[in-house]
């Protein structure tokens, strides 16, 4: 019963023990002040829409004060707000610790597609599926979608199936390398511009892309390969259930 009793009394004062440390912990983090901001850019690699600097001109441009200022008074969730409102960012979290850190961790959007409808500069087409502007001071190495195409503000089904498409094409191994480049004729069929081969792809429209595409590998793992790849001029997928290649 001692035993029972001591072992209770023991517990109670480690108990009484974290509140008194955690009080004062809290106590302290009240009063710690932001003395430096960490910026980190977590694909810097793959794109360059904004930089470090880009991210700490823009606190001060927006008048927010931080450096010196309590811990406790910085809204974290209402920075992550205002970073996400740019357009090249996807997510932002902000976040800060008692040793007076705060910490901006960036994810920059990625660009699919660069659409330029004709007599505009155009814009990017997201591998979220959404459009953003076009950069002055990083410009992407990807497909190229051209011709007679609406403004950023187009149909919406339209770019839904631009997006599906040009997303099938850069995640299989062997369209990314091979179509370069998209153009929209006025009649609003599509011709695709290869990379290897001196021929003229016709696509027609975007219905049944997938089956177009396989006719298409198809030809070229069995036709090209015993006739080569510069016989045909043009080659027309316009009829999901036909190919119709022309001699140059």
């Amino acid at each position: 019963m001692m035993r029972s009793a001591l072992k209770i009394v023991s517990w109670l004062g480690i108990a009484a023990w974290f509140v008194v440390i955690l009080g004062f912990v809290s106590g302290e983090a009240e009063e710690v002040l932001c003395n430096r901001i960490e910026v980190i850019l977590t694909d810097t690699l793959q794109n360059r829409f904004v930089t470090e600097s880009d991210i700490r001109e823009f606190f001060q441009s927006g008048g927010m004060e931080l450096q010196g200022y309590p811990i406790r008074e910085i809204n974290t969730r209402e920075m992550e707000g205002i970073l996400e409102e740019n357009p090249y960012i996807r997510n932002a979290e902000v976040s800060t610790d008692i040793s007076g850190k705060m910490e901006v961790r960036i994810e920059q959007r990625v660009p699919l597609v660069r659409i330029m409808p004709k007599g505009s500069r155009g814009y990017y087409l997201d591998t979220d599926g959404k459009t953003m502007p076009l950069s002055d001071q990083f410009t992407p190495h990807i497909m190229l979608l051209s011709g007679n195409l609406g403004a950023r503000d187009a149909d919406e089904e339209e770019l839904k199936e631009i997006y599906r498409f040009c997303s099938y094409v850069s995640d299989h191994p062997f369209w990314n390398d091979q179509i370069v480049q998209i153009y929209r004729n006025q009649k609003g069929e599509y011709e695709l511009i290869p990379r290897v081969g001196a021929h003229q792809i016709l696509f027609g429209s975007m219905e049944e892309w997938e089956k177009k595409l396989k006719n298409l590998e198809l030809l070229y793992e069995q036709g090209f390969s015993a006739y080569g790849w510069n016989n045909y001029g043009i080659i027309n997928l316009k009829y999901t259930n036909q190919i119709i290649c022309t001699k140059r």
